[in-house]
């Protein structure tokens, strides 16, 4: 194995293929090239000393994924006639790490450089690139060791991992819906639920598709799935030195996102464990600037929360922060109208300019009735019943 290969492999050059399936220590390096992935997804999303989840979560992930996979292409190539299964699934799982290097993408900074909903639609592009990526990758690796032709390996590779696809895509939407709080979801949450939909239906096609082909175009494994393992040219230490180069440079790169990301985590904790006046003193003590710009400021949309954080506040609290718990709590009101009449009553006393931007909000969606959607007609229609105010002639829907 060369130092280069693993580059090259990423390109699916024949030569590094058959260099890595040679070389015992090969999925050392891949295991690295995983937790420099595992930087370049979480860098401005985790706090890398205290939340273990960036090195644990790809491994487990890829364990269960790799595994899976691999169980599922061993029966239609007769791997097992070919030699022992124990070194075929080392170098299977060698191999996947090796792609490792494609979720480098997720590592590019959108959030930082544009809008929330430019940002998600750029991470949905990355994960869609990475995807089919990985799955060329290792179609190449499985025809090249193997001997199988490509479409045969292409399509037992693309159906368990099409499968694996639509399960991920199916719970990652039912998480983001709240449908029976009656919760209208944030633009970019929206996205990202329309997109798992998305996901579920063409994974599905293409796992029955990819189910079919594997029925029509045959071909079994002529040579194992992996080789005689050597010691490469190049030693242990040198081969893993651009592994270990890839690993620095992402931790070197995360240093500048940690700060602020770590005092919005803890602002969170403290909101989550319900200790309002230390979360206000807290953010009180730090600069918008020192919490990341490219998340929503905590609570996020907990509107309750943000209500909680405002009674917290005192006449010294700054004003920065006052605006942003005051914008959750409208934004949260907006979409979730958990109000009452005594609550929207101890609204209108305590936090007046809050109930003044509720009633110009219901005023602005009586103007244009006609072209509200269920939500807002619906948001319009407790809003009413509420404040006693005399309904339109075609009054909207409850639930």
């Amino acid at each position: 194995m060369r130092i280069l290969d693993p580059l090259l492999f990423l390109i699916g050059h024949r030569g590094a293929i058959e260099r890595i399936a040679a070389t015992r220590h090969a999925w050392i390096v891949g295991a690295i090239l995983v937790l420099s992935a595992g930087i370049a997804r979480n860098y401005d999303h985790l706090d890398l000393l205290r939340q273990p989840e960036w090195f644990i979560g790809p491994f487990v992930a890829s364990m269960v994924s790799i595994f899976f996979i691999f169980n599922c292409i061993t029966v239609p190539l007769k791997l097992k006639a070919t030699g022992k299964i124990g070194p075929q699934f080392l170098s299977f799982l060698t191999f996947a790490w090796m792609t490792a290097p494609c979720a480098w993408l997720y590592g590019i900074p959108v959030e930082a450089t544009t809008d929330l909903i430019t940002a998600t639609k750029w991470n949905i592009a990355f994960l869609a690139i990475v995807s089919l990526w990985r799955v060329f990758l290792m179609t190449r690796a499985v025809a090249v060791l193997t001997d199988v032709t490509h479409p045969r390996a292409f399509v037992l590779i693309l159906a368990p991992a099409a499968f694996e696809a639509m399960i991920g895509s199916l719970w990652k939407g039912m998480s983001l819906v709240q449908i029976m709080g009656g919760v209208r979801l944030p633009p970019h949450t929206q996205l990202l639920r329309e997109a798992s939909g998305f996901i579920v239906v063409t994974s599905f096609w293409v796992f029955l598709a990819a189910v079919v082909a594997c029925w029509i175009v045959k071909g079994t494994a002529g040579r194992p799935l992996g080789r005689e393992r050597t010691l490469s040219s190049v030693t242990s230490t040198t081969f893993a030195a651009f592994a270990a180069f890839a690993f620095a440079a992402w931790t070197i790169a995360s240093v500048p996102f940690q700060p602020a990301l770590q005092n919005k985590l803890k602002l969170e904790n403290l909101i989550k464990k319900g200790r309002y006046a230390e979360a206000v003193a807290f953010a009180s003590s730090k600069q918008r600037s020192d919490f990341t710009a490219y998340h929503e400021f905590p609570p996020g949309s907990r509107g309750r929360d943000a209500l909680a954080l405002l009674k917290a506040t005192s006449p010294e609290t700054p004003a920065w922060l006052r605006k942003e718990w005051n914008d959750i709590a409208l934004e949260s009101l907006k979409a979730t109208p958990f109000f009452s009449e005594e609550s929207l009553a101890d609204l209108n006393k305590k936090h007046p300019e809050i109930a003044d931007a509720l009633r110009q909000y219901a005023k602005e969606l009586r103007a244009r009735w006609d072209s509200l959607d269920y939500d807002e007609r619906w948001w319009l229609g407790h809003y009413e019943r509420v404040t006693k105010t005399e309904p339109l002639k075609n009054p909207p829907p409850t639930r």
